[in-house]
């Protein structure tokens, strides 16, 4: 009887291991179910309810063969988010049906941006800024009406009324001359809109040279300091820049602005055919407070954070200019223009690039930022204010100014000092918005 009882066993066995490797028993189950099924079979054979089947097949019996599985308890699973009703007619779609309602959706949403921007905003610009001319027409006079071949085209088409043109001698020299040299330069011998157009040739050569400079860098440098040439790139655009023609400038910045946050918008749709290239385009300078929501921030940010400080400067001083360009033109410029780009351009970039490399000291409080980074940014923005009131002064816009340098030093180290505080305080937010404006109200309280 024993033996018999071993060479059954061994049989089982046999069975159970072919029976695991056809897939039938998981692999966590197979010596828990090996072993109850040898001593279920010994009890089977000793009360005689054992029944024999033919060859290669496992033995049954009358009582259960299998043991318990590991069951999870339910609170440690996630539990499974009902479906919404109103998505079950999507979930019934093919791939090509998917698409082509994606397709549709897309086109449907341009088209709607489209209208908006040609009829509602643009009769409200019309009204509101450009004293009636149409933009489109407006915008071409601004950037070309210095040009003889374009001149001559608009009035041998008759398109004056639409094309607006600038007059070819400016009619009050005296005031250019009292701005200086550079305002005598643009506004008498080149020209208002050839100087735009010229300002359009260098932003675009600092945008090719910087996206040249990161590309190259994008296998060699970390993500930070990759981001960082993004801020020189703007610190190079509109610190000499916004001085020369500041409300040029600040349409600039808000039609920029406003182009990225439709193309952000685009993208976090995952609209066709604008998404897939933004994604892998902005792909490789995200970081994670890009991944808080569907919109990445970074740029947006920056522009918002450069552009703030010359709205307001320029929400202050009183405007100027000659038909068709009636205020567009200021009678005077300031430092506190360019506070945004200096603060974001100079002071984040320095904090971020010696903070992460050099910081040993950290503030008590939380948020993992070093003095040395704050000492960093407030010596960068201080050198930034300085440099921004020389070319105030040798381009000849500072007027009566008469503030000596060492003040100016000691106004600018203050300002700086202040907003490289509030920048290591502030580690919740993005600083690249808030610093700006306590910079600019530094800048402008200090008179520097």
């Amino acid at each position: 009887m024993t033996g018999k009882l071993v060479t059954r066993l061994s049989e089982l066995g046999r069975s159970n291991a072919k029976y695991t490797e056809a897939g039938s028993m998981s692999a966590i189950d197979e010596n828990r179910g090996s072993q109850f099924a040898k001593s279920h079979l010994v009890n089977s054979i000793q009360s005689g309810q054992y029944t024999p089947k033919r060859r290669h097949t496992l033995s049954t019996f009358d009582g259960p063969l299998s043991s318990p599985r590991l069951t999870t308890s339910g609170s440690s699973r996630r539990p499974r988010r009902p479906v919404p009703s109103s998505l079950n007619p999507f979930l019934s779609l093919t791939s090509a049906q998917a698409t082509m309602r994606k397709w549709l959706y897309a086109i449907y949403t341009y088209a709607a941006v489209i209208c908006i921007i040609a009829v509602g905003i643009r009769s409200h610009v019309s009204r509101e800024a450009l004293a009636g001319h149409e933009p489109i027409g407006w915008a071409l006079g601004y950037l070309l009406g210095d040009l003889h071949i374009f001149r001559l085209w608009v009035l041998q088409s008759h398109l004056e009324r639409w094309i607006p043109l600038p007059s070819r001698v400016a009619g009050d020299t005296t005031r250019s001359c009292q701005f200086g040299w550079v305002e005598d330069l643009r506004q008498d011998i080149l020209g208002a809109a050839n100087t735009r157009l010229l300002i359009c040739m260098y932003c675009l050569l600092v945008i090719t040279v910087g996206l040249a400079v990161v590309l190259r860098l994008s296998s060699v440098v970390e993500v930070d300091t990759r981001r960082k040439v993004f801020h020189g790139m703007m610190v190079a655009m509109f610190l000499p820049a916004t001085f020369v023609d500041p409300t040029f400038v600040s349409l600039a910045l808000a039609l920029i602005l406003a182009i990225f946050l439709l193309l952000d918008l685009f993208r976090a749709s995952q609209l066709p055919p604008l998404s897939k290239p933004l994604t892998h385009f902005l792909a490789p300078y995200v970081d994670g407070r890009d991944h808080r929501g569907p919109v990445v921030v970074s740029h947006i940010f920056l522009l918002i954070g450069c552009a703030i400080p010359l709205w307001l400067s320029l929400a202050g001083i009183e405007r100027t200019g000659q038909a068709p360009w009636q205020g567009w033109e200021v009678s005077r410029r300031e430092v506190s223009m360019v506070s945004g780009v200096i603060c974001v351009g100079l002071g984040d970039a320095a904090a971020s690039l010696i903070g992460r490399r050099f910081g040993r000291r950290k503030w008590p409080w939380s948020g993992g930022k070093s003095l040395e980074g704050s000492f960093a940014f407030a010596a960068a923005v201080t050198l930034g204010l300085v440099l921004a009131k020389a070319w105030l002064r040798i381009g000849g816009w500072s007027g009566g100014d008469t503030d000596r340098w060492f003040a100016t030093l000691v106004k600018a180290t203050i300002a700086a000092t202040g907003a490289s505080l509030t920048e290591a305080i502030l580690t919740g937010g993005n600083d690249n918005v808030v610093v700006p404006v306590i910079l600019w109200l530094l800048t402008k309280g200090l008179g520097i």
